[in-house]
């Protein structure tokens, strides 16, 4: 049974952050919800009855990872690298269902403190583990969902802890990585290390009737279908592929379609333009006989008017008389 279909289930999800992400992600995880980034499925109703509870007294888990920080500082000499996982977040995550329970048995107060108290005890359970250095626990409850009306809670708290053990001077996450090998000599599936984490919050709320989700590599459900879901999206990237590649090779043929009739045109204004040369060319050659022609008449005509007007003169010129 998936753990998600258990009506009682308990499990935790694990994630680290440098420093650049550290602190939006403590800001999200405030209990008061006063910071500037905030969940889309939040109740704001039910954001009252959140709570949240930080290091020695501090206001926010940023104080407290300030805190944290400036204690790592005057035990190594130095300050905290960028590329330094310094904040190991771990998300509690309980069943509503059952927590509906607590809360009709205990009533809603009590109930809440009962979660905090366990909440604490998770937290040490896993300082005295691994060495991690608890900052502050942000319990959530107004954030859910809707179901035929009804508003599903999603129980969950943020539980984070800085990356470094003062007791044994070391950084305990890096040590956490090794997955090591199982009877068989093969490497596990899931890393030992983060599935005793889920040994220690099903343990630790067991008392609430709280129970352990099935490991992932118990059934291998999860892998299969996240294995299915990558073949299938898998299968649609090469279908848009597919159609991508066939409507590309169309417009190539449509470009390479304009790009003939681009040609011919070309060709054709070549023509033209040759055409409107020649045009001008003997245009211009006609203007100049038409202004040659008009200037041989204009002087044709004032040789004739000269040949006249002495032929009239000679005509009406007086004789001469003979002594």
């Amino acid at each position: 049974m998936n753990k998600h279909k258990k009506k009682a289930f308990a499990s935790v999800r694990t994630k680290y952050y440098k420093v650049d992400k550290a602190y939006s992600v403590l800001d999200h995880s405030n209990a008061n919800r006063n910071g500037f980034t905030c969940s889309a499925n939040v109740n704001p109703k039910l954001s009252m009855n959140n709570v949240g509870l930080y290091a020695k007294g501090y206001k926010s888990g940023a104080e407290a990872l300030n805190q944290a920080c400036a204690r790592y500082k005057d035990v190594t000499g130095k300050k905290t690298r960028k590329d330094f996982n310094l904040l190991f977040e771990h998300i509690v995550i309980l069943s509503e269902q059952q927590y509906v329970k607590i809360e009709k048995k205990y009533g809603d107060v009590k109930a809440k403190q009962l979660l905090v108290n366990y909440l604490r005890k998770y937290a040490v359970q896993i300082k005295k583990e691994f060495g991690f250095e608890p900052i502050g626990i942000d319990l959530h409850l107004d954030e859910g969902r809707y179901e035929e009306g009804r508003f599903v809670r999603n129980i969950h708290a943020h539980v984070s802890f800085f990356n470094y053990d003062f007791k044994n001077k070391v950084a305990p996450l890096r040590h956490l990585m090794t997955k090591g090998k199982n009877s068989k000599s093969r490497t596990n599936q899931l890393n030992p290390n983060f599935e005793k984490m889920q040994d220690i919050v099903a343990n630790t709320f067991k008392p609430l009737g709280f129970e352990r989700g099935e490991s992932k590599n118990v059934t291998g459900r999860e892998h299969l279908q996240k294995e299915k879901f990558v073949k299938e999206k898998l299968n649609e990237m090469m279908q848009t592929v597919e159609v991508l590649n066939s409507r590309n090779q169309e417009l190539e043929s449509q470009l390479t379609l304009q790009k003939h009739k681009s040609d011919q045109l070309s060709n054709e204004i070549q023509i033209q333009e040759t055409k409107k040369s020649w045009l001008e060319s003997k245009i211009s050659n006609l203007t100049n006989m038409a202004d040659e022609l008009e200037l041989a008449i204009k002087k044709r005509c004032k040789k004739t008017l000269s040949f006249i007007s002495r032929k009239v003169a000679n005509t009406y010129k007086s004789p001469t008389l003979k002594r």
